[in-house]
């Protein structure tokens, strides 16, 4: 096969600019630190690189749901702290106005500080987490969950607005957590052995009130004792209710803290899979480096021969 002149240049031109390609693309991986620049360099270590990409970016999906439930659990769990103290300073008041010492103006006095009390107690209910969201709505944050109110008969009630649906959240690939309890649920006073039927914290306070406003009279002292005596075993109830209800946050919290562990883990395992299928070998590369500028250096010079290789170079 005959070679002619410019078969000859067209040869060097294409070596030169393959080796300034070359050189090129070792360039782009030095300044990225990237061994796969674009997929075409490695399309295996591409898709690969895109599904941990994905993978990962799930995990930091659940890792934020895991922030904000435990944020919310942990606003609960301070609220229910402070239900807890209230209801024993609460008891405490009961017992005191049990005394049958008292005057009606001691009692009346206890009914003003059980009435203070009861307005913690609604304010707590009524509270708002970090996101401005009440906390024992349910699913209707949005809503606030207790306005004190009288039934047909003149009575003392406590409306809820809330519903029975709790706030849930995905937290992990196979975990939907709960991440409140409703107010119905949490402020409700079970019933209890000596036969007293559900009822609520509201309602055991505004009775215990009621009761102490009441002058004592001869024909009304039992009746003030059994109210008493019920208000004092439903407080009870109620702080078994708020303490198992603590216990449940307290373990959601728990999970949670192991849920994030093991996200954690999860995540650097990813970056680490990530490293091994992007990240450059410097020395690796800075070497083909080196050896791309040599052989960029021969075929300039053999490009640069190969223009002075004419017949019209022999003639003198």
């Amino acid at each position: 096969m005959r070679i002619s002149t410019s078969m000859m240049f067209e040869r060097s031109q294409n070596a030169m600019q393959s080796r300034q390609s070359d050189l090129s693309k070792v360039g782009e991986q030095v300044a990225s630190g990237k061994r796969v620049v674009s997929p075409s360099d490695d399309p295996r270590a591409s898709s690969q690189a895109l599904i941990v990409k994905q993978d990962q970016a799930i995990q930091e999906q659940y890792k934020n749901s895991r922030t904000s439930a435990t944020s919310a659990l942990e606003a609960q769990d301070n609220t229910l702290d402070s239900v807890n103290k209230l209801l024993y300073t609460g008891k405490g008041l009961v017992v005191q106005a049990g005394n049958g010492a008292l005057s009606d103006s001691d009692r009346a006095s206890v009914a003003t500080q059980l009435e203070g009390l009861y307005n913690q107690l609604t304010g707590l209910a009524n509270g708002k987490d970090s996101n401005g969201q009440y906390m024992f709505s349910g699913s209707k944050g949005d809503v606030q969950p207790f306005t004190p109110g009288t039934d047909a008969n003149g009575d003392f009630v406590m409306n809820y607005a809330g519903d029975s649906e709790p706030l849930n959240m995905k937290v992990d690939a196979s975990r939907l957590m709960d991440v409140n309890a409703t107010g119905t649920n949490v402020f409700k006073v079970p019933s209890t052995a000596a036969g007293d039927a559900e009822s609520d914290l509201f309602t055991a306070f505004q009775t215990a009130i009621t009761a102490l406003r009441t002058p004592k009279t001869p024909d009304n002292q039992d009746a003030l004792r059994a109210d008493l005596d019920k208000v004092n075993r439903q407080l009870d109830a109620g702080l078994d209710n708020i303490g198992s209800v603590q216990t449940t946050v307290g373990s959601k919290l728990n999970e949670l803290d192991i849920l994030g562990n093991i996200g954690t883990s999860r995540m650097i395992s990813n970056e680490g899979a990530l490293s091994d299928l992007q990240d450059l070998d410097y020395a690796e590369a800075i070497s083909r480096y080196t050896l791309g500028q040599i052989g960029l250096e021969a075929s300039q010079k053999m490009f640069m021969q190969t223009q002075q290789t004419s017949l019209f170079s022999l003639i003198r």
